[in-house]
Formats: C-alpha cells, structure tokens, sequence
C-alpha cells in the first residue's frame, strides 16, 4: 500500500479506511482544523502510525496534502465551458477527452443557484487557467452573492495542418507539401489553418518541414502572374460585353491592381475574382 501526494477530505477527522477502504482495522491518523481547506503533514507521521499497528506502507512523497472536498455542482459549468471550446474550435475538429475543475472557494452550493460563469475568452487559447462563478447564497430571508474560484484543465486534442516538405514563400499550401495531423490542445498562440484552406492560401515566408502552420504565417494564394491576360466582363444596357488585359503586377484574389490593354498604353483599375479574371473598378 502506497500513501498518496493528496486526499480529498469533508470532516475534520482522517481514519485509516479513508486512505485505504481494504483495511479491517480501522484508526484514527490526525484531526484537520475546522476553518482548514488545505492541510498538509508529513508523510512519516502517518507511516508512523501504521507502523504501530503493524501495517507496512510506502509513500509516493515526504509530504501529503489534504483537501477539502466541496459540493458545488459541476455538471452545468463543465457543459457551459465545454460549449465555448466547440464554437471556439468547431472549424479545426476540436475533440475534447475530460474537463477537470477544482473547486478553490469553500462553498456549498446547487447548480441552480449559479448566477453566471465568468469564463474570458482568452481562456479558450489555452488548456489550463482559473476563473469564477456568481452563486446566489441564502440565509433566512438573507440573500447574497458569491464569487466561487475554479481551477480547470481541459484535456483535448485539435486537427492541424504539418508541411510535409519545405515551402519556399509565397508557394501554396495543398496537399502535396503539407497534410493533416492531431495536435494535443495545450496553448494557441495564433490560430491555426484550416483544412477547408488547403490550396487556398500560401506561405508568407520560407516554413520549414515538420511545422505547424498558423494563420499568420499566411497571405491569399497568388493567382494571377504579371503578364497574365484577365478576362474583363462589363454590362452595359443588359449585354455583357468581354474584353482581355495584362496584369502589370501579381495579385491575389481581391487585390487590386493595374492592368493594361493589349498591345496599349492605355491602363485600368481592375480586382482579381479568381484565376484569369478581374472586373474593372
């Protein structure tokens, strides 16, 4: 039998059979403080006292721990995060395994009875932090509320995109250099690129093989090369009237930039739409 780094605990009194249920002989092993959330002895008292009652046990470290165990209701405030997390990441596949709270204020308390859930958006971009919820106490015809700490540790895992060669910048993104994988959700510093942009988007820089790519280390995938002929489509009086240009400079889809007419000085405005054709401006 191996003594734990920490135990929950509700009374004051620590007995044997609460560390280990298997045992026939029960004891007394220490009192806690009544105004004591979090309690802490030294390992060798308590193999100590086994020891006097014949028990051989080890312990995992020179100090135990002891916490008080509340009994605010969970279930509301690990749905309500649990919610935020899938809007925040529904677009990178976010599977989210367990949400794990630990109650820091010693309250007592119904899940009807909270308020509201002070959880910031700059908590989603990591999988650990603490935060707070309003309860509404009662006592007689009394009512107050209450600020109750939470600790959580979200364990999950998101869909990311891994260049699987190097990419030269301003070289496209698609699934020839780079491919999906899952990442453990630990912290985000920017956010990541979707699956839904492969061939879509382009490096802004030179990414080495084996990187997670981010979105700012993304620029729109230039489609339209200086010397291009853009196709140009005008209504005039209900009729569709089509005519061709040469981009002057690269472009992306809705850059603006200058394209001239064919075997002419004269220049225009235009906006790329997509591969091979702009609309004047």
């Amino acid at each position: 039998m191996i003594l734990s780094k920490e135990y929950k605990f509700k009374g004051q009194e620590i007995y044997a059979k609460d560390l280990f249920p298997q045992l026939e002989n029960n004891f007394l092993l220490l009192r806690i403080p009544s105004n004591t959330n979090s309690y802490q002895v030294k390992s060798s008292q308590i193999l100590a006292q086994f020891e006097n009652e014949g028990i051989e046990v080890g312990a995992e470290s020179p100090i135990i721990t002891f916490k008080r165990e509340f009994s605010g209701e969970q279930n509301g405030i690990k749905s309500h995060i649990l919610a935020e997390f899938l809007k925040e990441y529904k677009k990178n596949n976010i599977q989210i395994q367990e949400i794990h709270l630990e109650q820091v204020t010693p309250v007592n308390f119904k899940e009807d009875a909270i308020k509201s859930i002070d959880f910031h958006p700059k908590l989603l971009k990591r999988n650990t932090g603490s935060f707070d919820i309003l309860v509404q106490e009662t006592s007689g015809e009394q009512t107050r509320n209450r600020k109750v700490y939470f600790k959580y540790i979200i364990d999950a895992k998101l869909q990311a995109i891994q260049t699987s060669e190097p990419i030269s910048g301003r070289q496209s993104v698609n699934h020839n250099n780079a491919h999906l994988v899952w990442i453990p959700f630990e912290r985000i510093s920017s956010p990541l690129m979707q699956e839904s942009e492969m061939g879509k988007v382009a490096v802004r820089s030179y990414t080495p093989k084996n990187t997670i790519i981010t979105r700012d280390r993304l620029i729109p995938k230039r489609v339209v090369k200086k010397g291009d002929k853009l196709l140009i489509g005008v209504v005039e009086d209900g009729v569709l009237l089509e005519f061709t240009l040469e981009a002057q400079k690269d472009g992306a889809v809705g850059d603006k930039i200058k394209a001239r007419v064919i075997d002419g000085k004269k220049t225009y405005e235009v906006e790329i739409l997509e591969e091979g054709r702009a609309k004047l401006l």
